[in-house]
Order: structure tokens, then sequence, then C-alpha cells
């Protein structure tokens, strides 16, 4: 979606300016090539303005969960409480504090193309709802005053031009008293709509067979393309001064090809048929009907047109230099937005950063891009190392994602402990405060000849699925709120409470203290860690982690995780 927000930008800014360019000579060309050639020559700019060729529209990975291995093993947990000297742990707040900020790293993480791209779907959803319910009250104006024609000489002379035309489907005709031109709706059920007006049977040959011309070249088709296209560039003034040339030159085609072979007086006539109607010109007017009238503006250059009798090219030429040109600007963009991707401005260039997942019973030394391990509180670790990074950003999709930052040039919460929690000694009570800690994103920035990046642990946390887990009386794990239930005593203490939920009760049982999953939430059990990095040239990278927790066959938590490039 990136790639094709920068595309658009970039091609609706270089075609405006082919659009400016063409808009200029117009006023030459029409003097040696017709306004048919000219016509559909703006055709291909409309289509090239829709269609999108240029851009590339990248498709998130789909995850692919890998169950953990029969043998995994229960082992120490890998997150480790900070040290401090507390018989009773208090937690302030559950899941509420920290959900609150939920928000906070969503609006955050939010990139400036994702922005553009927000306000540019939402432009094109208003513009096209206020041209279509626009066009709607036409329809059902129409609907409710017109009335059917059945006048057998009006209709025969209407069928005449039809059969003149070489036009059989059926178009009907109507009489509405709320329009001061003609007018033609409706592309599958066509009808031509005309004013109450008094109109002469010259006049009304003229006005016929303009309507019909416009339905055989399928002008109305032309304008729900016209549309479309100014939907997709709505937030380009230059596009809405092609519609207007784009109208003129319909309305200029649709006259010559009705005068076409007619002598000057045939051609006067039909001026004055047009000049009769400015005393009632329409004002409902839509993008989505022809109209007879094209308004005062312009009307002296229409007359010429209409009187002008020379012999005009076919414009070849100009059709094929317009689709050489529309087709040459979006390769221009393409090649433009590829060679960008190469120097940075997208992601995924080959930065030299090197990513390593941590399992807690593995080495260092054994560290790799994938892990299988038995954690009753699922937790991961991956560190990053790399040359010159200027900066990392981290989030996740379910869950929270904080740091061990050894290297005390981050944010406070990362390196001090007191940051995120309070001892009193008075009482010896130890209070966490979850929300001071844990982040669905974090964005880690590094001054010029900083090289211990090692030095930083980045850690991931299903802290909503333990919240999960502990609901109930800790009703979702196993040994503590659901069967086998070990009992407890009146005088066991919550240091001793909290140890048997993590399996620390001596009986040698190695599910006890697991989560049980039946019953929890789908969005509870994976989750896909997004890494990027930038370089000090502007280069970045993004790469994935995806994670998946599950119960193995002896009921223990098992985390999977694996690096998707």
């Amino acid at each position: 979606m990136k790639h094709f927000i920068i595309i658009l930008i970039t091609y609706s800014a270089l075609i405006s300016v082919i659009i400016l360019l063409y808009i200029a000579i117009t006023p030459i060309l029409s003097k040696r090539y017709s306004a048919k050639s000219l016509y559909y020559s703006w055709l291909i700019i409309v289509i090239g303005l829709i269609v999108p060729y240029w851009p590339k529209i990248n498709i998130p990975a789909v995850d692919i969960k890998v169950k953990a291995p029969a043998e995994a093993v229960l082992t120490k947990s890998l997150l480790t409480v900070p040290t401090k000297t507390a018989y009773t742990v208090t937690q302030v707040g559950n899941s509420t504090p920290l959900n609150n900020t939920d928000l906070r790293p969503a609006l955050t993480n939010i990139q400036w193309w994702q922005f553009i791209a927000i306000i540019w779907v939402t432009g094109m959803i208003v513009f096209l709802f206020i041209h279509c319910l626009k066009h709607y009250r036409l329809v059902k104006m129409a609907d409710r005053w017109s009335e059917d024609i059945k006048d057998d000489q009006v209709l025969a002379l209407m069928e005449s031009i039809k059969e003149d035309l070489g036009i059989s489907g059926h178009i009907s005709l109507h009489l509405c008293p709320n329009i001061g031109s003609p007018m033609m709706i409706g592309v599958f059920k066509p009808r031509i709509l005309l004013p109450v007006v008094a109109i002469s049977q010259g006049e009304l040959r003229f006005i016929l067979k303009h309507e019909l011309v416009h339905y055989k070249r399928k002008d109305l088709w032309y304008k729900y393309l016209l549309l479309l296209a100014t939907a997709f560039h709505w937030f380009n003034p230059v596009i809405y001064l092609m519609v207007r040339v784009v109208n003129v030159q319909c309305e200029l085609s649709c006259d010559a090809e009705i005068v076409r072979n007619s002598n000057k007086n045939t051609r006067y006539q039909y001026c004055e048929t047009i000049a009769g109607l400015l005393e009632n010109q329409s004002k409902i007017k839509t993008a989505l009907s022809t109209n007879f009238y094209g308004g005062k503006s312009g009307m002296k250059n229409r007359f010429m047109s209409i009187m002008d009798t020379r012999k005009k090219r076919v414009g070849l030429f100009i059709i094929c230099a317009t689709l050489i040109i529309t087709t040459g600007v979006g390769i221009v963009c393409a090649t433009v937005s590829s060679d960008s991707t190469t120097r940075g401005l997208p992601d995924n260039v080959n930065l030299d950063v090197d990513i390593k997942i941590a399992g807690n019973n593995i080495t260092p030394e054994n560290y790799g891009t994938s892990v299988c391990y038995v954690d009753a509180r699922p937790q991961l670790e991956f560190f990053i190392e790399g040359e010159d990074i200027a900066q990392i950003e981290v989030s996740c999709q379910n869950e929270y994602v904080y740091a061990v930052d050894w290297t005390k040039t981050q944010h406070e919460k990362y390196w001090n402990i007191d940051y995120y929690q309070t001892y009193d000694k008075e009482t010896q009570t130890c209070t966490f405060y979850p929300e001071r800690l844990y982040d669905k994103t974090m964005k880690f920035q590094f001054n010029e000849g900083f090289k211990d990046y090692g030095d930083i642990w980045y850690r991931w946390t299903a802290w909503n699925l333990n919240q999960w887990a502990t609901e109930d009386n800790y009703s979702h794990i196993v040994g503590y709120g659901i069967e086998p239930k070990i009992e407890l005593s009146d005088d066991m203490t919550e240091e001793q409470k909290l140890m048997l939920t993590a399996g620390e009760d001596g009986s040698g049982v190695t599910n006890i203290g697991h989560i049980c999953l039946d019953g929890c939430p789908e969005e509870l059990t994976w989750d896909r860690i997004t890494i990027k990095i930038m370089d000090r040239d502007g280069n970045s990278v993004t790469k994935y982690i995806n994670v998946e927790i599950i119960n193995n066959e002896y009921d223990q938590t098992v985390v999977t995780a694996s690096l998707e490039n």
C-alpha cells in the first residue's frame, strides 16, 4: 500500500504536467485535427488515471503455524523478574490500565503513508457519495415528474434518426418539467428527457440526434470513467480542469458528428437551436448525464467550431502520441519508485543487520532464527546487531514488548527497575505497574558511533494471555483453578501461591502451573512482531517474528517463534 500511495501521488503530479500542456495546445490542434480524435485522445489519459498498471500493492504474508515437538520439556522461564527483596507482590491494575495505553502506540505507529492513505480513501468515498447522491436525486425526480411522450409524429422522428445512426436499442423519450435543457440519463435503461418548452420540428430533430449520438458513442460510459478518474485523483485540482475540457470536447465532437457533410445553412440552424436553449438552461446537472446545453462559457468557440467547414485530419497521430506519453509516464513512475526502493525509501533493503531469537533452553552461541520451547508464562527474547543502525522500531500486533537496556542510552523505563515498580520497605511490598513497562511499540534511536547494539535485549511477553489465564481465580492454570486442583492452606503466603501457579509445587508433575488454552481467544495464541531497522543513510529493512503458543501432548505451554525476512 505504501508503494501504491507513492506512485499515486507521483503519477498524479507528472500526468498533471501532461494535462496542462495538452490543454494549452488544444486550440492549435483543433485547427488541424477533428474534435472526435481530440475527444478520444483524452479517453486514453482518463483510463491511464484509473487503471493501476503501475502500482504494486504488497500483501502481507500468511503466517504458517508450526506445532511444537513432543519432546519439549519444562525449563526455567525466560523472563526473570527484577531482583528486589519482597515477600508480597501487589499488582495494581489488571488489564484495564494497559488497555488504556493501546490507543497511544496505535497512533504513534501510524506512518505518513498510512495517514495519507486514510485521507485519500476517505476523500474518494465522500466524492463518489456526493456525486452518486446527486445523480440518484436526479433519477428519482425524473421517475416522479417525467411523462412518456406518446406523440406518434415525435416517436416516428426519433425512430427515423435511430435508423439513420444504426441504433437498434430501446431508448425511451420523456417530458420533464424540472429541467431546462435536453439530457440523457441511464446506462442500462437509457432515456432522453426533454424540457416542457416550445420546440419546432427542426429543432427537435437536432436535439434528438444530439442525444442519440451521445448514446451511440457510449458517452455515458465515458462519463462514468471520467468520474472514477476524478475520484481517484480528487486531491488534484488539475483533474477538475481536465474534466471541464473533456466535457467541452465531448459536446464539440458531438456537434461535429451532427453537422458532418452539412451546409452552412444547416449549421446555422443548429447554432440557433443551441442558442434558443440559453434562456432555459437547466440547473439540474450531474456528472453521469449528458447535457445538450454546455453553458455560456465557451459558447462562442462552440459556434465557431460548428460553422467551421474545413476538412480535419483523423488524428491517429494524436491518439498514438497520447497513448505513448501516458504509458511512458506510468513506466517512469514505476522506474523511479523501484529505484527509490533500492535506495531505501520503501522497506526491505539489504542492511547489514542480524536478528537472533533466544529460547530459554539454548546458549547465546546457538541463538538462531527459530525456537520452540516450553514456557509456563510465554515470553520471547531476541537480539538485534548490525553496523551504523540509526533507529530500531519494534511493535507487535496482539501482545506487548519491552526491553532491557544495559547501555542506559534509551528511555529510563528500559533500564531503571524503579521506574515501573516500587518497593515499600515498611510493608515489604513490591508494586508492579505493567502500563509503565509494557507497550505495543517501542522505538530506539542511536547516536553516531554507537556500537553496543547487542547489549539491548528485546522482549515480547504474552501479557494479555496471562491476564486471561488468571481470570476467575487462575481458572485456566493447571493445578490451581482447575482440576486437578491443589489444596491451598490458609497459612500459605501470596509468594507461595505465585510459586505454585508457576509450577514450583515439588510434586514433579510437569504441567502444574501451565496455561490450559482450551477456550482461549484465538488472537491470544499467536502474534506477529514487526521490526523496522533504519541506518544512517536512510536505508531501511523490515523483518517479522511470528509467534505461536500451544499446548503439547503433556498439556505444557509451548512457545514457537520463527524469523520471517
